[in-house]
């Protein structure tokens, strides 16, 4: 049997790589794969940027004065799109990738948040239908595994979304708000399961962490660069106060922190926040430039308050506690899959939950043992729900075997 990827293999996001590296050992195991990004360039093509690179005085400007008014943003999100459309696929490599169909039995669309639109002006579904239509030519069947969608802007977005799903013969979705966005469409094979990060090998036996970790105190604080959002000059600068007040109080508390992202663009904020700890001995910066990096802290850490949400996914792999500050719809979404969705607060308004975002901390801390093992048991559950997903697979293998 042979299969072909199409995953973020691409991506800046260590979380986004590490999708792709999840699918291919854990359900694409012992399968011929070949691996593309949605832009149809193949892996060996491929070339990670793995440095920051930062905002220009000229986007500085446009968010600060202009990125409030709804016309000038529309038009901004519009030619951004329009530019990465033309961009998107060249036709040597659409080419090379159709000929890559012509020779596999099962196109593996993987993981991620694949089609969603913050702005009314574009039509992410596009980028997504390229990749299917493709398969649909050749006769290729495609299975959409655990994928996340929305959130959409128009009526018209979400259609989209939904008619090139109904294109593919098996959709599983990493959380239930996904897949209510296929209620009442008739798919004949679309399922719940879970991201397939949280399967990610730990690097330790439990034993050996949860002793190392009993001898230390060490919170990891991930932070992202909140102006993805869309959020206004305002919010961001009210995110980064708020940021700055929790690592003082740890840091007066003498926890030690250290600030990171799964996200290198992040950095730049990163930055931004630790020039005022500079000259405190609690606190530091991981810079993290790829899955060797983001395991090898995590082996360290009493808890992990996340933002990015392979931050968190990453850390439950490796039965690290968890808080999250959430930033999307998905974030919330994923601490409902784990039944935790307790210990999730909302970046807006953080400043009226500073004292039960304190009190968390310290319950996590305080019982580190206990909260190691809650990991654990959530890992396994994760597990169970990703079955779903090899379960397909045994279908589709048996289905082409009877061919």
């Amino acid at each position: 049997m042979k299969a072909t990827l199409v995953s973020f293999i691409d991506s800046s996001n260590i979380g986004d790589r590490l999708i792709a590296a999840t699918l291919s050992e854990q359900l694409l195991a012992g399968i011929e794969t070949r691996k593309y990004s949605y832009k149809l360039i193949e892996e060996s093509k491929i070339k990670i940027n793995k440095n920051l690179i930062r905002r220009s005085r000229t986007h500085e400007i446009y968010y600060k004065y202009f990125r409030q008014l709804p016309l000038v943003r529309n038009l901004v999100s519009r030619g951004k799109w329009l530019r990465s459309r033309r961009k998107m696929y060249d036709p040597a490599d659409i080419q090379h990738f159709e000929e890559t169909l012509a020779q596999t039995d099962l196109l593996v669309i993987g993981g991620g948040n694949a089609i969603f639109d913050l702005s009314s002006a574009t039509l992410s579904a596009q980028r997504f239908d390229q990749v299917v239509s493709l398969a649909n030519k050749h006769q290729v069947p495609v299975f959409v595994s655990s994928i996340g969608i929305g959130p959409f802007c128009t009526e018209k977005q979400r259609n989209a979304a939904v008619a090139t799903l109904k294109k593919c013969e098996y959709v599983t979705f990493r959380d239930e708000r996904s897949l209510r966005y296929l209620e009442n469409t008739q798919h004949p094979a679309a399922y719940a399961s879970v991201d397939p990060v949280f399967l990610l090998p730990e690097s330790l036996p439990f034993e050996q962490l949860k002793a190392q970790r009993a001898l230390r105190e060490r919170i990891g604080i991930c932070v992202i660069d909140y102006r993805i959002t869309g959020c206004s000059r305002k919010d961001y600068l009210d995110y980064l106060e708020e940021m700055k007040v929790l690592i003082q109080h740890l840091a007066q508390a003498k926890k030690e922190i250290v600030l990171f992202s799964s996200e290198v663009q992040d950095y730049e904020t990163i930055e931004t926040l630790y020039s005022d700890f500079q000259k405190s001995a609690e606190v530091k910066v991981a810079f993290v430039k790829d899955r060797e990096d983001l395991l090898d802290l995590y082996q360290s850490l009493s808890l992990v308050i996340g933002t990015r949400m392979h931050s968190m996914i990453v850390a439950v792999s490796q039965f690290v506690p968890i808080i999250g500050l959430s930033w999307q719809q998905k974030v919330v979404e994923m601490f409902k899959n784990l039944e935790l969705e307790e210990d999730v607060l909302a970046i807006e308004g953080l400043n009226e939950k500073r004292e039960l975002l304190s009190k968390k901390i310290a319950e996590k801390l305080a019982d580190n043992e206990q909260e190691l093992i809650k990991m654990k048991q959530r890992k396994e559950e994760m597990r169970t729900a990703f079955a779903i997903n090899h379960q397909i697979m045994a279908d589709i293998r048996q289905n082409l075997v009877e061919i």
